[in-house]
């Protein structure tokens, strides 16, 4: 398929690929700039470790060590203004220590007669790396602090279940959206509602918050105006699963997903890749970041992608442009002002529907590779996302963090063009040839947009009460989504088409019958205020206590009628954790969120919102100083108050309903399982990281259809993911091996069409991936990976209706090559 290239497309595209030659020829005189670069130290005398730990987290690069060799040393720290390399050297005076520069953000320390270990990378032992909230250059697979819970803490001080995949994950694995990183995170299922529009679970129940930087800024991902993010602008994900109405207000007890963005970085760095891969994929990358002014208080960061690629399915496409600028301003010693914005820009083509069923619903034998859609089929979006914060740190310990975040999703001017496929309905007989389907579209001039908004303020500290020192943190926050829906038109373009002779440059955009369908106009906004209290009872115990009291308001601007609101409700949290060891600590949590429902009782009340419940309990482990997080989890959630109807009540309920009962809240489903994890380094230079969860659910009360069914049949009960990497030892350090696997137990879905039950089935399986590594110098490196290694044909989504059968991708491979300085 040839498309004329956007203005746009082309210079980002020159650009990128002028930038990544670039690379190749001024890493010498980056290393000559970046050396001249200043910053103040001021990391006291003391132990050398202690030392290290404090000079890693305040330059944010990883120094790799044996333990053994800085046991009873002592630095004579630093009070300097100074680079990086000259600051470490200083902090190393008088130790013996050798210092080895492997990368602009990672050194080797090797003890005194060990010169020659200290020169071959890879030779000596790395058992100490000093990690913190940053996982750029950090070369791990974990993280010592996660943000997700409004204030930094350890994953082992966190009392729930949280996923991190770090820049060097993603990297290693190739990832390039949040589409694909979920697909690699432990006890996530992810679901397509078409081939543009994807939903996550977890738990049985749907993701519907996205968070950056802590801030929710989109409720849900199914939008059709939602380009998934792309992971070049992002240092780490963070995914945590269960009840989170602490941490932004209403929705499911599925989890949520906070993405941390990267921020500029006080001495100049660069990088540039271009991947290239199966399916005519081409992919460009740009990052260059340092300070602005001398002594870096003011500081920048660039950021460019262009995604060219096609996908295994004949005609659909994907092009893709992002553009992520951000700038940081030290105000004084303790304040930082923060400010950025992102722009991407994705045309795609696309079907509402992929692959169809019998009428048994098992699959039609239809090749991986077809594509049921038209070429001229168009989903062509804009996302603008713009966002502040401001950070002050306070003499006696206490922290203020404001922040405002501002996201514009948006169609582009000739907004979408899709085709669908649908079995012909009454009064027109049943069919009985399966392959003929009746083909309708949908089709917008544009205009279809959401605009989220969010306000927070975090305040917290520490505060000694009793002998003891404990923790506060108070908090406020407003959200507001303002969507206002396309203005389409859809109707049939043909009836009885055999799809056995689908082409999709010869279908027909034009129409046999329209109907328009009005543009949707919603208001939701959200107010909170919340606390909590980590409360110090002894040594080894600490207590978690708190409340988010809410606001919740729905305004239909387009209608007349449907407005709700939801006041003053509370939203409890509570923990314990109890440390076993210095490394293993014990917890059990209570979390909640709540759900509104605009739904009606006989006497005209709208019911309680819902109430998502939480209660886990489990065992995490913290080794070779966080630079190995482990944890085994049970977990059980409730979700309470589902409307259902009330058959006491007249039918039709009126006048709150032209059909049906009037409702009351006595709905519940509960799921239920098990869930281990682990994360890092397990032996040097071995990164592993993956989960295993087991899960169980089941509506304890519902509809007829529903009582004792799973809440998703196609969401499997056992799920594991796993992925590893291996740099060599000695002479073959510059090689890095790993691979994975993605597997899951079978699934199905049940459904009917005009009478006519039907269900479909995917047995289990499992995906193997694997990557291979070489780095020439400290500058570059080449990458190989290669997905579905034995290319296994299954449906990662399956339907026992309609058009709802979407196969996984075959075996596909890439190679990347990354310039650093």
């Amino acid at each position: 398929m040839i498309l004329s290239l956007h203005p746009l497309t082309r210079a980002l595209r020159a650009s990128l690929f002028g930038l990544s030659l670039a690379v190749v020829a001024v890493p010498v005189m980056a290393e000559q700039e970046a050396a001249t670069q200043q910053q103040s130290w001021d990391i006291p005398a003391g132990p050398l470790a202690d030392a290290l730990d404090r000079f890693a987290r305040q330059a944010g690069v990883s120094l790799s060590y044996a333990a053994d060799d800085v046991a009873g040393r002592h630095s004579p720290g630093v009070q300097a203004a100074s680079d990086t390399s000259e600051a470490l050297l200083m902090l190393l005076g008088g130790t013996g220590m050798q210092m080895q520069q492997l990368s602009p953000k990672a050194f080797l320390l090797s003890a005194p007669g060990d010169a020659q270990g200290a020169l071959n990378l890879g030779a000596t032992s790395v058992v100490g790396t000093g990690l913190g909230g940053v996982t750029e250059g950090s070369g791990s697979y974990t993280t010592a602090m996660v943000s997700i819970g409004k204030t930094p803490q350890s994953l082992r001080r966190t009392p729930q279940s949280v996923t991190v995949l770090t820049e060097q994950r993603m990297k290693d694995q190739n990832l390039t959206n949040l589409t694909q990183i979920l697909e690699q995170t432990p006890g996530v299922v992810v679901d397509y509602t078409d081939s543009e529009r994807v939903n996550y679970y977890s738990r049985g129940y749907g993701i519907d918050a996205i968070q950056f930087d802590g801030a929710t800024v989109a409720q849900g991902t199914s939008s059709g105006s939602f380009i998934q993010p792309d992971v070049a602008t992002l240092d780490h994900v963070e995914v945590l699963r269960g009840a989170s109405g602490m941490l932004r207000g209403s929705g499911n007890p599925s989890g949520t997903v906070n993405m941390v963005r990267k921020r500029p970085t006080r001495e100049f760095q660069g990088s540039a890749s271009y991947t290239l891969g199966s399916w005519d994929a081409n992919r460009y990358t740009a990052d260059i970041s340092g300070p602005l002014t001398e002594g870096g208080t003011i500081r920048g960061r660039v950021i460019a992608v262009h995604d060219d690629k096609d996908f295994f399915q004949d005609t659909r496409m994907e092009r893709k442009n992002v553009l992520y600028t951000v700038l940081a301003a030290d105000l004084g010693e303790a304040t930082t002002l923060t400010g950025g914005l992102e722009y991407t820009e994705l045309d795609a083509t696309g079907a509402w529907g992929n692959l169809p069923a019998n009428f048994d619903g098992s699959p039609l034998p239809f090749s991986r590779d077809t594509f049921l859609g038209a070429n001229w089929a168009r989903w062509d979006r804009t996302n603008l996302q713009y966002f502040a914060q401001l950070e002050h740190a306070f003499d006696n310990g206490w922290n203020l963090n404001l922040s405002g975040n501002r996201s514009r999703f948006a169609y582009k001017d000739h907004g979408f063009q899709q085709t669908n496929l649908s079995r012909p309905s009454a009064p027109r007989p049943v069919p009985t040839n399966p392959y003929l389907w009746d083909v309708t579209y949908n089709y917008s001039d544009g205009g279809g947009r959401t605009l989220y908004s969010n306000i927070g303020a975090v305040l917290d500290g520490p505060f000694q009460l009793f002998g003891r020192e404990h923790h506060l943190t108070l908090g406020a926050e407003w959200n507001e989504a303002d969507a206002i829906g396309v203005e389409s038109a859809w109707g049939y373009l043909a009836y009885d088409v055999d799809i056995r002779n689908w082409n999709p440059s010869s279908i027909d955009s034009t129409p046999l019958t329209r109907q328009v369908n009005p543009q949707t106009d919603t208001l939701t906004t959200q107010k909170a205020v919340y606390a909590t209290w980590n409360l110090s009872l002894a040594d080894a115990l600490t207590a978690a206590i708190g409340a988010r009291l809410n606001w919740y308001d729905f305004e239909n601007r387009a209608s007349a009628t449907g407005d709700y609101k939801v006041t003053r409700e509370v939203v409890p949290y509570a923990a314990l954790i109890y440390d076993l060891t210095d490394n293993l600590s014990v917890y059990t949590s209570y979390t909640e969120i709540f759900s509104p429902q605009a739904a009606y009782d006989a006497g005209g009340a709208l019911l309680a919102p819902m109430t998502g419940e939480v209660y886990e309990l489990g065992l995490k482990g913290e080794f070779y100083e966080g630079r190995l997080n482990s944890s085994v989890s049970l977990f059980r959630t409730n979700l309470i108050g589902k409307a259902l109807d009330d058959t006491s009540s007249n039918n039709p309920c009126t006048p709150y309903y032209t059909t049906g009962y009037c409702k009351s809240a006595s709905g519940k489903s509960r799921a239920e399982g098990v869930e281990l994890e682990i994360s890092g380094e397990v032996l040097p230079g071995w990164q592993v990281t993956g989960g295993y969860t087991y899960t169980t659910t089941e509506y304890l009360k519902d509809t007829a259809a529903n009582a004792g069914n799973v809440l998703r049949p196609t969401d499997p009960k056992h799920l594991l993911r796993l992925f590893t990497t291996y740099r060599l030892p000695g002479a073959y350090s510059a090689w890095t091996v790993g691979g994975g696997v993605q597997a899951q137990s079978d699934i199905y879905a049940t459904g009917t069409y005009r009478g006519i039950a039907a269900r479909a089935e995917q047995g289990g399986y499992a995906i193997y991936n694997a990557m291979l590594g070489y780095r020439f110098d400290e500058h570059y490196s080449l990458q190989f990976n290669a997905n579905n290694l034995f290319d296994k044909y299954y449906y990662e989504k399956i339907g026992a209706t309609g058009v709802n059968y979407y196969y996984g991708e075959p075996r596909n491979f890439s190679l990347t090559l990354r310039g650093e300085f």
